[in-house]
């Protein structure tokens, strides 16, 4: 695919909005912590004390999105009118829990038109995108779209076909820009560069803390999670029609990656980038020490409800290799890759790639994982999807 087709960001929209939360937030303009009736004089009373931290870290209480379809078949032109499409009683008061809402975006849209004195849909394109070069980053319009966009499709059962084109009018500052993977790591620029503080970068990243001391591992619309290599990683993905999408931060190396995807899909995107970062990191210049043909081996699959083993044969050479067992789902006929460091591997599945720790003393032995976003720990501290044993 042509790097500068337009792919829709879906919730990675939230990271771009906070971007420019972030930059108010240097300049002195927005307060996290302030009443959001501050900056939005004709918020709706019930949302009035709610702050901009709580809307941004999922604590405020605000559902996921307003209730009913018709909302979805008109073009929306400003945040006021998005904004009070919301009527919804809160689901609990701020701060006792945690609830994903892309609506609460919608509010932090109209937080940043009242901080800047600018439409927001200005103030991204004029403070945000052209400082960094986001020259493929805009608000999707469905009735304005190019052969630049990319066609939507969905992947179900296996197979691949169009998938609708739905309206995001109503939730642009949550769900609805179209961008690059170039654009979205370009973006990143901002939290090293100075146009972000390092004291507010440190503020967005910092996971909240409920009233009872759980921590939620969301900052400023960030997710902070542990990858396979000990690794903090801020990050966030999206699924909507025609997309599946992730932007990963590795602070320390200052380090980014995307992927994007035409197609909404089942994959483990934020585990495949993981994966992929891996590589780069490495630039792989050794070998794999594990050379096989065909090693007879039993596979295990860690189910939920009860252990189901399967047989199968293990092959690699140098830098890649296969998995075939009997079984009829993902673990079938899997390709293995090398990813350059000691006993790391990457199993690609219909789900994306997934982890794999191999380990060669005399018999083959190996664990693949498959873990989640917002981890306090190496995944490889938690019990693996599978393990393969060779049968001697």
């Amino acid at each position: 695919m042509d790097a500068s087709i337009h792919l829709r960001t879906a919730s990675v929209a939230k990271v771009i909005t906070a971007t420019a939360l972030g930059i108010l937030s240097t300049e002195g303009k927005l307060d996290f912590d302030a009443p959001i009736k501050k900056y939005v004089p004709y918020i709706p009373k019930i949302y009035a004390d709610l702050t901009t931290r709580q809307l941004a870290g999922h604590t405020s209480g605000m559902k996921h999105r307003p209730k009913g379809e018709r909302f979805k078949k008109k073009q929306y032109d400003n945040m006021q009118e998005t904004v009070l499409l919301m009527k919804a009683p809160l689901l609990f008061e701020a701060n006792t829990d945690y609830k994903y809402s892309t609506h609460a975006f919608n509010l932090l849209g109209a937080v940043i038109e009242g901080a800047s004195g600018t439409r927001y849909i200005d103030y991204m394109h004029e403070v945000v995108f052209k400082p960094l070069g986001m020259t493929n980053t805009f608000e999707e319009d469905i009735k304005s779209l190019t052969k630049k966009d990319a066609q939507l499709y969905m992947i179900k059962k296996g197979k691949v076909r169009k998938d609708k084109l739905t309206n995001a009018s109503y939730k642009v500052p949550g769900a609805g820009f179209r961008s690059t993977p170039a654009d979205l790591v370009k973006m990143m620029d901002a939290y090293s560069n100075g146009m972000i503080a390092k004291s507010v970068t440190e503020e967005m990243f910092k996971s909240n803390l409920l009233e009872n001391g759980t921590k939620t591992n969301v900052g400023i619309a960030w997710r902070s999670s542990i990858d396979p290599f000990d690794n903090l990683v801020i990050e966030h993905a999206g699924s909507w029609f025609g997309t599946r999408t992730v932007l990963v931060y590795y602070p320390k190396e200052n380090m980014s990656i995307s992927l994007m995807i035409n197609a909404s899909c089942n994959v483990l995107i934020e585990e495949t980038a993981h994966l992929f970062a891996e590589v780069i990191r490495k630039n792989i210049k050794e070998p794999s020490s594990i050379g096989m043909v065909n090693e007879n081996l039993t596979l295990t699959l860690n189910a939920a409800k009860k252990k189901e083993t399967y047989e199968g044969v293990f092959t690699f050479n140098s830098k890649t290799g296969a998995l075939k067992t009997n079984s009829t789902g993902f673990l079938k006929d899997n390709p293995i890759l090398y990813i350059g460091s000691v006993n790391n591997y990457a199993i690609a599945t219909s789900f994306g790639l997934l982890y794999m720790h191999l380990k060669y003393d005399k018999v083959l032995k190996g664990d693949i994982y498959s873990y989640y976003n917002r981890l306090d720990k190496n995944p490889k501290n938690e019990i693996p999807l599978a393990t393969l044993n060779s049968n001697k």
